[in-house]
Formats: structure tokens, C-alpha cells, sequence
């Protein structure tokens, strides 16, 4: 193995960091980091192999373009400094499960999920999983139906993990990101799950069938521009719970689901971030 990995290095106007980051989020990053430069901020995150292949999917996804004056670069970083995170990464607890780091063997006590995120997102302690986490369990332990799930977006699949481990869910998890599928692959495997799982890379569009629960934490502009794809991949009556935006694209996005004929049932907000889980008709 290289001492020596790319970054990718995405400079923005410092209006535009949320939705560069969230673009970052979506491409499979585990962490962004941000440096301000002058009046511009220079976003760095790790996307595996091809992280401008990776950028260029994830961006013209979400925007269609990008933006005129946002630039984007690769780095060389050094790998041992990269990964001292790690002796960092925290124990997560959203309701009843612990989400802890697979290399951490001191917290282990039998009943978490182990989660590695390798080159995707995520660790389990970013606000948009713990909200989008915190719906499902409630609904799944109030006795709503969750046998089937479509986790779209999965990226480490911590999510669907959780719910597999707790519930016996059988899941189709799908993500655009290659680093996304690894981990996730990964990850099944080492929580003992894999026979619940089928995974793919893809989007929306690559996904068959429906669905009793959908998890969809990815881009508020990807939410709205697949809303009619994402909701017909719920089954009748079925809970679609949506993540990854904040007060600035919640109007838009519980107006663009209930005008389809979706019903708010809860809302969740953990630092500024919201989940939102719909009664689909």
C-alpha cells in the first residue's frame, strides 16, 4: 500500500459550503474538512479510487453542472496522518443500538453494530444518520412494517444494519459511490447480516420492486428531482423516511411529498439537520 492517497479538493464560495459538502456527503465521504483560503473555502475529503470520476457522478446528479466558479483538484496526502482520525471516532448511540468503530475492540459487548466506513460515509454519528435512525427504530419498535427496506444511498450501511440486526429486515441497499458498495459489503458481512442483504451500485433507477420502508438520506435537490422515481419504490401505505438537508430545503421538500399525496407523520431535527418519515399512499 501507497504511504501517499488523494484527496479531493473542492474550492467554493463560502455561500456555497453546505451544498458542496452535501455533495461531498452523497459522493461517499466519511469526513469533510474545511480551510478557509481568502474569501473561498477549500472543502478536502477522501472519495477511494477516482474521486473526480466519483465528484463529477455526484455533482451532476444533484446540480446538473457545476457551479462556474467552484474548482476542483486532487491532493497527495500522507496516509499516516490521514488516519489518526480513527483514534478518535466515537461510540454512537441513537435509541437502544451502539454504532461503534470495528477496530475498537474495548467497547465491544456483543449487541452493536461494528461499523467500518472505509473510503464511504459513515461512521453512524453524523446528524443526518442519527435522525434518519432514530425515525426508523421508533417506527419499527412501535410495530410498523419494516420487513422489506431499500436503503438508497447506504454508504457504510449502517442504517440498514441496524435495522437488519434488530428487526430481521431484508434490504436492498444501493449507492452511487463504488467505495460506498465496498464498505457496505464489508460491513454486512462483519455484523453477520449478508443473508439479509442484496447490494448495488446504482440510484434510484436501478432498483426494482417496493418497499415497506425507504430510507433515502442523499441530496435535498436529488430528494425533489426523483421524488416520483423514490415514491414508487414504496409500497402501498408504506413509511418513506427522508434525510440530508436542513431548514433551508425542509418547505420545499415536505410541499414537493405531500402534494404526490404523502402524509407527515414525524420530524426529526439533531443539530440543525432534519429526518422527515411520510405515510406514502
Amino acid at each position: 500500500m501507497s504511504d501517499h492517497f488523494e484527496v479531493l479538493v473542492v474550492t467554493v464560495p463560502s455561500s456555497d459550503v453546505e451544498l458542496a459538502s452535501d455533495i461531498m456527503w452523497t459522493a461517499g465521504a466519511q469526513a469533510v474538512e474545511e480551510m478557509p483560503v481568502d474569501d473561498r473555502v477549500e472543502l478536502l475529503t477522501d472519495l477511494g479510487d477516482a474521486p473526480i470520476d466519483l465528484w463529477t457522478h455526484a455533482v451532476t446528479s444533484a446540480l446538473g453542472a457545476q457551479p462556474s466558479d467552484w474548482s476542483v483538484i486532487t491532493r497527495l496526502v500522507d496516509r499516516s496522518v490521514a488516519d489518526n482520525w480513527k483514534q478518535f471516532a466515537p461510540v454512537t448511540t441513537v435509541r437502544s443500538v451502539r454504532i461503534v468503530p470495528a477496530w475498537n475492540t474495548n467497547e465491544r459487548q456483543g449487541d452493536e453494530v461494528l461499523i467500518d466506513p472505509g473510503g464511504s460515509f459513515g461512521m453512524g454519528d453524523h446528524p443526518t444518520t442519527r435522525a434518519t435512525l432514530s425515525l426508523a427504530l421508533d417506527l419499527a419498535a412501535r410495530g410498523d412494517a419494516c420487513a422489506s427496506v431499500l436503503d438508497l444511498g447506504c454508504g457504510s450501511g449502517v442504517l440498514s444494519i441496524a435495522l437488519a440486526l434488530n428487526y430481521g429486515s431484508r434490504v436492498v441497499a444501493v449507492d452511487i459511490a463504488p467505495a460506498a458498495i465496498e464498505a457496505t459489503l464489508a460491513n454486512v458481512a462483519l455484523n453477520g447480516v449478508a443473508e439479509n442483504f442484496v447490494i448495488a451500485r446504482g440510484d434510484i433507477n436501478c432498483v426494482m420492486g417496493q418497499y415497506e420502508l425507504v430510507l433515502a438520506n442523499i441530496l435535498a435537490p436529488v430528494l425533489l428531482a426523483d421524488r416520483d422515481a423514490i415514491l414508487r419504490r414504496v409500497a402501498s401505505r408504506g413509511t418513506l423516511i427522508l434525510s440530508g438537508f436542513t431548514d433551508t430545503r425542509l418547505y420545499d421538500i415536505v410541499e414537493s411529498y405531500e402534494s404526490a399525496g404523502c402524509r407527515q407523520r414525524n420530524l426529526h431535527e439533531v443539530d440543525d439537520w432534519y429526518g422527515l418519515e411520510l405515510q406514502c399512499p
